[in-house]
């Protein structure tokens, strides 16, 4: 098939998973194009007659009315959507001219149903580009080392990480934190204050900015905490990277180390972790239940239910 991809060029989880899509659509054999709603020139490939157009954030209107089906991958979390007073507005009115969704998280399926038949496939990351490297040396320090290292905004920071890091800490006082990807001018000075009035300083050994090689980063730390809720995002990496991933928003699978938003809840499965790290294997979690090259197979499928 001809894929185009619909896609607001960004750096954001939003944009990193379509891209991984595309990819993998392009080694399962199909033509492939990204383009940005307002643009002319395509981000990625060549445009031909487009079989189904895919779209991930806008479209342009010059498609409204082409013929081809159009399905909206849902990126976004359904409160944040609606939080953020743009999001769920624009998905609402792109609705009617969608054949349907395609969502990936089993717990948000019902909200988007509701208002376009949505369709469910596993959320996957690349298992190539995320995966553990043997003879890593420099570890994190700590034990355990917990990372936290998503997209700093609003509400999605790290507080209560940083309180269940509090309560772990008196259990086990060569726990560490460290606490990276902050960007954001003002947001690195509320955790310093923090930090400082708190005497976190016990505990976060690293308060820092943006990150150059995540899967090295990964591969340094014991495990990988997010502080979304309610449900999960781009933090399953963890898992291709072969480390324990935990978040109050990930409850697939019948994962052993699941938690709810409160610190207490936070330190809770930290602790049960680190204290049964063996138990599971974690890149194997990944290839069994995140691989994007399932993803997409599953996605295909779908596609063509729309293709004449």
């Amino acid at each position: 098939m001809n894929l185009l991809h619909h896609m607001k060029r960004e750096k954001s989880g939003l944009a990193f998973s379509t891209l991984e899509l595309a990819e993998y659509e392009q080694r399962q054999g199909h033509k492939v194009c990204i383009k940005e709603p307002s643009q002319a020139m395509p981000i990625y490939g060549i445009e031909k007659d487009t079989d189904v157009h895919l779209i991930h954030s806008q479209i342009s209107p010059d498609t409204y009315h082409d013929g081809k089906p159009k399905i909206m991958w849902m990126h976004g979390e359904p409160l944040s959507s609606v939080g953020n007073g743009v999001s769920m507005k624009a998905i609402v009115d792109l609705a009617p001219r969608m054949d349907a969704f395609i969502c990936m998280r089993q717990d948000e399926l019902a909200v988007w149903n509701s208002i376009k038949k949505t369709w469910l496939v596993p959320k996957g990351v690349d298992l190539e580009k995320y995966h553990p490297l043997p003879g890593i040396t420099e570890k994190m320090s700590g034990a355990p080392s917990v990372l936290y290292c998503e997209n700093w905004r609003g509400q999605r920071n790290p507080l209560y990480l940083c309180v269940a890091m509090q309560i772990v800490h008196q259990k086990y006082p060569n726990a560490r934190l460290h606490l990276v990807n902050c960007t954001d001018k003002r947001m690195n000075e509320t955790f310093k204050a923090l930090v400082a009035n708190n005497k976190w300083w016990t505990f976060i050994r690293t308060l820092s900015g943006a990150v150059e090689d995540i899967n090295l980063l990964y591969n340094r730390c014991d495990m990988v905490v997010s502080g979304l809720y309610p449900l999960y995002a781009r933090g399953i990496e963890a898992f291709a990277a072969g480390k324990a991933f935990i978040g109050p928003g990930y409850r697939e699978y019948d994962y052993p180390y699941t938690c709810e938003l409160s610190p207490q809840s936070i330190a809770d499965a930290i602790v049960k972790c680190w204290e049964n790290y063996g138990d599971v294997n974690y890149r194997e979690w990944a290839e069994k239940h995140h691989d994007v090259a399932e993803t997409v197979r599953q996605s295909v499928k779908i596609y063509e239910r729309y293709v004449a």
